[in-house]
């Protein structure tokens, strides 16, 4: 039933309860209760905080939300502190490309619809709220564990500690999150389940060889749970594991045996009651299907594999819970590691011994802070040796390898199969006509998985805000025209849009980049493609007469670092690639053109059956030029400086005959789109797809013609054909399973009788 409890839930559209709705995009005053800080730099600084005032029209519109505050000043404000001003409120920014990180719906499972951004100079301290004793019993609590951890620990140990006990990542270095994701133990660096489990054990233990009653230790642990998640703010994993752990122990106070799954089963019911949207969080599906893994994986793992291993017990549950969630991790993260393993059996051990000795030293140090002090410099050298055996198995031991984000069918198949493995010895006994039944479904998951994926070419419009950037996939074969970028603030398109978009799509190998001209929205991001040591570029191809250029000069450095050839292109050049797909690379005549736009590199894309055309930010000048000299027809164009008004003109969009107009283009105060272009294009019957408003855009070939497909952000982010498969599937399995149970049933009868 929970393969069906999870479908339900994929059809609910996420809401926003917020009453912030009617006044987001809007500069109004306001005023915030800051709460934790969330990271801060010498430009700006971000904390969790609280809506409680707006001021709209001269009226005062009390509130209660919470919200990301930023402020453009680097100072630490204390928890409680009210700030007043002028700010720009904004909803969170959603992805527009498919499988790319979603910041809104990060922040809306955390009951947060809005970012009030402080403008410079405004968001003055006006005092401070009155707290809770509760709130002061928190607040205090983190600052003395804060306090105490900074001032007996290396800064590097102190994060990872942080990370673990309060659940604050926001200073463990990035190189440190990476190592441990990509050795498959990165839940050891934030508040996990197993954490919980640890504690418990650890005060079930104390509470033992002290001789009190079980029924009072399973009181006292459950308070001292509760509080611990209260002061941490209850995460979903926190959550999960106190419940759960609280249903096992009640069991054995009442003498009843637990059902594990039934259990797992109503704790994720009743905590997306709580919060519908949890069941977004990549981390509560992790938790749950990691959990679900080893209850119904563990037992079959010891019967076939180590059965006659002495040590196999400790082996099966880890191996049980990395083929669990082996889909999902590639499905969110592109990677799998294959010593995770190994890294799970040397380093949680180590860390969950030194987790308990961490927590008896706190609470000691409640009493003699000096032999606290003393015994923090043992935790503080293993923690030391500890980074270095994460160094150590990370450099040399582990391997990892990158695969393309699994669709839903993937997963299911692969579930399937699990299911399959699990249940090996009760299907053997099924009858003939239902085994067949069952072999049919699979087959026709398979077949559905390759109509699903199959395609000749596509053209992928990348939205990366106010740029340009295309992916081209022709077979085996990957080009890029234009990598997009920006100038404004520290946002990285590369690294946040533009690698995470290929990794998706399991390419880190491109056989050629075309850059039309290098303006920063067009070329910026190849920097970042040049500097990651996971992608690969074979070939880069751009305009000649850009070498005074500082972006050109760093594009030239890296590619010859990097070992990437370079082809500069003097007027008309052709690739061909197969034999049906062919580029054609065009170049101005002018040789010194006073419109850096006008030394766009115009690029067509010619398939079996299509012609598809990039126009860069070619100007009106350009255009002309571009047709005196070509006379082909295009079905689709991607329109030059972005729906500005100097481009696309008249003579030029007659003369190429498009049937679609693609505008790659962002938030902008220049005004593109400009409206007269859009109605040029409308009096023409010409259809009109923008990033700005469909996000992500891809065209496939479809037969003989092709097809555009427009993301347009979904709040579910699964397509209708992933949903019904998903009830597909559970339907089988459940059939299945029923069927297995009215055969014992009916065995036991015969027994009986």
């Amino acid at each position: 039933m929970i393969v069906f409890n999870c479908a339900g839930l994929l059809l609910y559209q996420s809401f926003s309860s917020s009453e912030i709705t009617d006044y987001l995009d809007e500069e109004l005053e306001v005023e915030v209760i800051i709460k934790e800080k969330i990271r801060t730099n010498e430009y700006y600084s971000v904390y969790n905080g609280k809506i409680i005032k707006v001021y709209n029209d001269n009226k005062l519109i009390p509130l209660a939300e919470k919200t990301i505050v930023n402020l453009k000043i680097d100072q630490d404000l204390v928890y409680g502190t009210v700030i007043k001003g002028q700010a720009q409120m904004t909803s969170p920014k959603s992805n527009t490309n498919p499988g790319i990180f979603n910041y809104a719906r990060y922040l809306n499972t955390k009951n947060i619809y809005s970012i009030v951004e402080f403008k410079e100079g405004e968001g003055q301290s006006i005092g401070r709220v009155h707290l809770s004793r509760l709130e002061k019993i928190k607040i205090d609590t983190k600052k003395y564990l804060n306090t105490f951890l900074n001032n007996t620990l290396k800064e590097r140990n102190a994060s990872i500690l942080k990370g673990i006990i309060l659940g604050e990542d926001s200073s463990i270095e990035k190189d440190d999150i990476t190592k441990y994701r990509e050795l498959g133990i990165a839940h050891i660096l934030a508040i996990s389940g197993l954490h919980i489990g640890i504690i418990t054990g650890f005060l079930l233990f104390l509470l033992k060889l002290i001789n009190v009653d079980y029924k009072y230790s399973v009181l006292i642990t459950l308070i001292f749970v509760g509080i611990y998640g209260y002061i941490v703010d209850y995460p979903p994993s926190i959550l999960r594991a106190s419940i759960i752990i609280g249903f096992l122990m009640i069991s054995r106070v009442i003498y009843r045996r637990p059902d594990y799954i039934n259990i797992l089963s109503f704790v994720a019911l009743l905590l997306l009651i709580y919060q519908p949207l949890w069941i977004f969080d990549v981390g509560f599906q992790l938790s749950f299907i990691c959990t679900f893994s080893i209850i119904v994986l563990t037992p079959r793992i010891n019967d076939t594999i180590f059965a006659d291993i002495r040590f196999g017990k400790f082996i099966a549950p880890i191996l049980a819970a990395q083929i669990g969630i082996g889909p999902v991790l590639i499905y969110y993260f592109n990677y799998i590691t294959l010593t995770s393993l190994i890294a799970n059996l040397i380093l949680i051990p180590i860390l969950s011994s030194l987790l308990i000795f961490v927590i008896f030293v706190i609470g000691l140090s409640v009493i003699s802070i000096n032999i606290a002090q003393i015994l923090m410099i043992i935790v503080d050298n293993i923690l030391t040796s500890f980074a270095h055996i994460v160094d150590l198995i990370h450099n040399y031991l582990n391997i990892v390898i990158y695969l393309p984000s699994l669709s839903i069918l993937d997963i299911l198949i692969y579930y399937f199969l699990v299911y399959i493995f699990v249940n090996m010895k009760e299907l053997k006994k099924i009858r003939y006509r239902y085994k067949l039944v069952f072999f049919i479904s699979f087959i026709f998951l398979v077949l559905c998985q390759i109509k699903y994926n199959s395609t000749k070419w596509a053209v992928n419009f990348i939205d990366v805000g106010q740029g340009d950037s295309s992916l081209i996939q022709i077979k085996d074969k990957t080009f890029l025209i234009d990598t997009g970028g920006t100038t404004f603030g520290d946002y990285d398109i590369g690294e946040n849009i533009l690698i995470p978009y290929l990794f998706k799509k399991g390419i880190n190998k491109i056989d050629g980049v075309f850059i039309s001209h290098f303006h920063e929205d067009h070329t910026e991001g190849l920097i970042s493609l040049l500097k990651s040591p996971n992608i690969k570029i074979d070939n880069i191809y751009f305009n000649s007469r850009n070498e005074k250029n500082h972006l050109y000069k760093e594009v030239k450095y890296l590619a010859k670092k990097k070992s990437v050839k370079i082809h500069p292109i003097n007027l008309m050049s052709k690739l061909k690639i197969y034999e049906d797909y062919e580029f054609k690379l065009y170049t101005s005549r002018q040789k010194d053109n006073d419109e850096e736009n006008n030394n766009t590199m115009i690029i067509s894309f010619k398939s079996d059956e299509n012609n598809i055309l990039f126009m860069g930010d070619s100007e009106k000048e350009l255009e002309k030029e571009y047709i005196k000299l070509n006379n082909e027809k295009f079905d689709i164009v991607k329109l030059g400086h972005h729906g500005s008004n100097t481009s696309t003109a008249e003579e030029f969009i007659t003369h190429i005959s498009p049937k679609v107009a693609i505008i790659s283009v962002g938030n902008n105060r220049y005004g593109h789109p400009h409206q007269e272009v859009l109605n040029r294009l409308r009096s023409k019957n010409i259809r009109i797809y923008r990033t700005d408003m469909e996000g992500h855009i891809s065209i496939k070939d479809e037969f003989d013609s092709f097809k555009v497909y427009a993301y347009r952000e979904r709040h579910i982010g699964y397509s209708l054909y992933d949903i019904v498969f998903i009830i597909i599937f559970g339907i089988l399995i459940y059939m299945n399973n029923l069927y297995l149970r009215l055969m014992k049933h009916t065995k036991e009868r015969i027994y009986d009788i």
